[in-house]
């Protein structure tokens, strides 16, 4: 049982990590404008070619326009969480990082895992689509080629295997790989110019589409949408998947020269640029043609054809490969970052968190992931996989509002900003036994403490044991003569609170109130070891938290018990209760409208009752205190976009097919096989101290 428990700790141990910049072996070479173009050519890819003309042509028709507005805005809630979060940690690792520090190592680590493989697939996709776009425009001469020298004309018929090699891909995917791991500046420069090409390609195109223009095609077969509101909404869904490219700039976060200021601007300017272009695209293509006439595979090259202005499409081809290039220097930038993290926190093999020392970027991580991505582009049939790649990013969308909610109501993150370890917690057990010594002969069972309004002093943090001072009276002047040794309970605070001279009653201190939470202003509390300190059988009776302390000395009179006490917790219940209260609405909404309209009164009841759970579910979000002080970029409306977030994001996940749900669980089964034979053992949170099933009996030998 002391194994399980060992274990159960260990999956919930959070990142420690800083809110300021810290020293990194990458370099901090990234200028606002290499951001904003890294989310652009990531966002745009080669979904500006292909995925304009299927919303039009199979979805929405001419009302293609709004899907890809609500697209964009449905996308920028998410955007506006993944903000949040890089400027207040800017660090790489994007949504593993974020998942790691509110949500444990677990789920981070599954995220990260996720994270690894979509922009693997995604380097391979693009480049599949580069080598079949290229082939287009030369007359199939490299798939004639193949057919009939490599495989004597005929195909595969392999499952989830392409039904020939595509070389070409391999080669593209390969380069894009070597450059980015010749250097952050040097890809981003180079990325740069494919993007600034395809921009100025897709406002050629819109200019020739005003010349040709027919604009009664907006309105024939049906009118402006023929699909109705069901049409725009699916096609908005769709959409979706073309905005899903701005976790790039998160990536950066560690890379960025000004992560506070360039991070946020960079966003809005990349999905500005992204919803003008989606939305110009598809306007250019309903005016040159009937909608019922494009050509899903081919739009602006179909439309043009209309109108018999076949010159544009060399000018339409060299932008499209120009697209995909800066999309793919993306992807590839996107997927070494990913492993890289992973490799330096020790949840992979530490080998992948080398650098180069004169690129200093990861080249390790770099050519691995690059290395995969060829081979996936070669052989693999991506057609069975697109569907399981938007789920995953779908689900690390989720993943990312919840973190951004939890963060927001964590006062440990605000307060402390940082988490420590067993490691920490050992290393000063001696300095807090010192200051205990000092401060009382005799341990007794409460301990009362309050901080001058004024006056701070530096920290280290909290003993083994949660100190109790003494009961009997202590004069000012003991005190004055013990303050330069007190240090307040706080964990991996660089401030702590010094004294008063009068201390309050026990009355007035439990009733005192935390006037700033950040600087540790008029902070106080009474602090009982029974019901704060954690028991744990390596180090007897833990110290209580600076989140136990904070929420203490927070209660009072009148207030729910869950708002005093531990309002981390109670945000992640209502979010979880929230989270499945909106997956059986829109399930029964998806699917079971019919047996509703037909008097089916289970499932009205159930209905009503998930409605219920969801409305109540958000009540302590409305409630609870944010810790808003020196987040550099804040989510306006919180907690109303975050929760729009997550169920937009549940909406656009119930409309896969249990087949991929199931793709997406055997990955995750492979994800924790990895955790628990390696990552758990070799995290670098976890300290000196060994998971093992004997952990205490060696930890009790090592640090006694």
């Amino acid at each position: 049982m002391n194994w399980l428990r060992d274990v159960s700790r260990a999956v919930r141990r959070k990142k420690h990590v800083s809110s300021t910049q810290q020293p990194s072996i990458l370099v901090r070479c990234l200028s606002t404008a290499d951001l904003s173009f890294v989310g652009i050519g990531c966002m745009l890819g080669s979904g500006v070619y292909i995925l304009t003309g299927e919303v039009a042509a199979e979805m929405a028709g001419p009302a293609a326009i709004i899907s890809f507005l609500i697209a964009g805005i449905v996308a920028l809630f998410s955007a506006l969480c993944y903000t949040e979060c890089a400027t207040r940690f800017p660090e790489t690792g994007a949504s593993y990082l974020y998942a790691y520090v509110s949500l444990g190592e677990l789920i981070g680590f599954l995220i990260g895992w996720n994270a690894i493989i979509i922009r693997i697939l995604a380097v391979s996709f693009v480049s599949r689509g580069w080598s079949a776009y290229f082939d287009n425009v030369i007359g199939a001469r490299v798939f004639n080629f193949t057919m009939d020298v490599l495989l004597d004309g005929a195909e595969w018929e392999v499952p989830l295997v392409s039904s020939y090699p595509d070389i070409l891909a391999g080669v593209v995917s390969l380069s894009a790989t070597v450059l980015v791991a010749l250097g952050t500046e040097l890809s981003a420069k180079t990325g740069r110019v494919f993007v600034l090409i395809n921009i100025v390609t897709v406002l050629m195109v819109i200019a020739v589409a005003f010349v040709y223009a027919d604009y009664s095609h907006l309105v024939k077969h049906g009118g402006f949408a023929p699909m109705g509101y069901g049409g725009i909404i699916k096609g908005a869904a769709a959409g979706f998947a073309g905005y899903s490219g701005f976790e790039a700039i998160a990536f950066a976060a560690e890379e960025a020269k000004d992560p506070k200021k360039g991070l946020p601007i960079s966003v809005g300017l990349s999905f500005v640029t992204a919803i003008l272009v989606y939305m110009g695209g598809a306007f250019a293509i309903t005016v040159l043609a009937d909608w019922q006439n494009i050509n899903a595979a081919s739009p602006f090259v179909s439309a043009f054809e209309a109108v018999d202005a076949k010159w544009m499409s060399i000018v339409i081809a060299v932008g499209a490969l120009c697209s995909m290039t800066g999309g793919l220097i993306a992807c590839a930038y996107c997927f070494a970052r990913a492993i890289f993290v992973m490799g330096r926190d020790g949840l992979i093999p530490a080998i992948f968190a080398r650098t180069s020392t004169t690129s200093h970027t990861p080249t390790v991580a770099t050519m691995f992931g690059g290395i995969i991505s060829v081979i996936a582009s070669i052989f693999v049939n991506f057609v069975a996989l697109i569907e399981f790649l938007s789920l995953m990013i779908f689900v690390e969308f989720v993943i990312v509002a919840m973190a951004c909610i939890l963060m927001r109501y964590n006062p440990t993150r605000d307060h402390c900003g940082e988490e420590r370890n067993i490691e920490h917690v050992v290393q000063e057990q001696k300095q807090r036994q010192t200051c205990n010594k000092e401060l009382s002969g005799e341990i007794n069972n409460d301990m009362t403490y309050q901080s001058d309004n004024d006056q701070h002093s530096t920290s280290s943090s909290t003993d083994v044991q949660a100190p109790r001072f003494a009961s009997e009276e202590i004069t000012p002047a003991e005190m004055d003569k013990r303050r330069p040794t007190v240090t307040a309970i706080m964990e991996g605070h660089e401030q702590s609170c010094e004294y008063n001279k009068d201390l309050p009653a026990e009355s007035e201190v439990n009733n005192h109130d935390v006037a700033n939470g950040r600087s540790c202003n008029r902070f106080s509390a009474s602090i009982n070891n029974e019901s704060i300190g954690e028991l744990t059988p390596l180090l007897g009776s833990l110290p209580p938290t600076s989140s136990q302390i904070l929420c203490q000395s927070e209660k009072k009179p009148g207030r729910l018990l869950w708002s005093s006490d531990n309002p981390v917790k109670t945000v992640l219940s209502s979010l979880m209760v929230f989270i499945v209260s909106t997956i059986v609405i829109v399930w029964i909404v998806s699917y079971k409208m019919e047996e509703i309209r037909g008097d089916n009164d289970v499932l009205t009841f159930v209905l009503m009752v998930a409605a219920m759970l969801a409305v109540t579910g958000c009540v302590p979000l409305f409630m609870l205190k944010q810790y808003t002080d020196e987040i550099p970029f804040k989510v306006p409306l919180m907690p109303f976009i975050p929760l729009l977030s997550i169920v937009s994001n549940i909406i656009l996940m119930m409309r896969f097919e249990p087949l991929t749900w199931i793709e997406l669980g055997v990955w995750t089964a492979i994800g924790l096989v990895v955790y628990f034979v390696y990552g758990i053992r070799h995290s670098k949170e976890a300290g000196t101290v060994p998971i093992t099933p004997n952990r205490y009996t060696q930890a009790s030998k090592t640090y006694s």
